[in-house]
């Protein structure tokens, strides 16, 4: 019982003394949310543009020639998906990495026979 009785104060003790560390900087997602929202965009649009093309085909009973021209409006919500997916899909890729822009460091080092300067960036 006394075991467990020091075993509880020291570790209420040893957390009292425990460093508070700094809140971590903000990170900026507008580039991961950006990219996430091009490519769910374009992979609905182009979906949208795909299901119209394919109701659309021309049937072989067409006599009256109305679905020659009914392919266009589909083929283009097609690429405009296929941009935004292409667009998205690089900036949501980018936007996962961490830049920590303040790494660039200068050293300099003197000894008895010489000199250094040391750049690290």
């Amino acid at each position: 019982m006394r075991f467990a009785a020091f075993g509880v104060i020291l570790l209420l003790v040893g957390n009292a003394h425990a460093e508070s560390t700094a809140p971590a900087p903000a990170v900026d997602t507008t580039r991961r949310d950006v990219g996430t929202g091009l490519s769910v965009g374009g992979l609905v649009l182009g979906s949208v543009g795909a299901g119209m093309f394919f109701l659309t085909r021309r049937s072989g009973d067409d006599s009256c020639g109305c679905a020659s021209r009914a392919w266009v409006f589909p083929t283009v919500l097609m690429s405009a998906g296929g941009a935004m997916v292409l667009t998205g899909v690089p900036l949501w890729i980018t936007g996962q990495i961490k830049l920590d822009r303040a790494t660039t460091q200068a050293e300099l080092q003197l000894g008895p026979l010489g000199g250094s300067v040391r750049l690290l960036f």
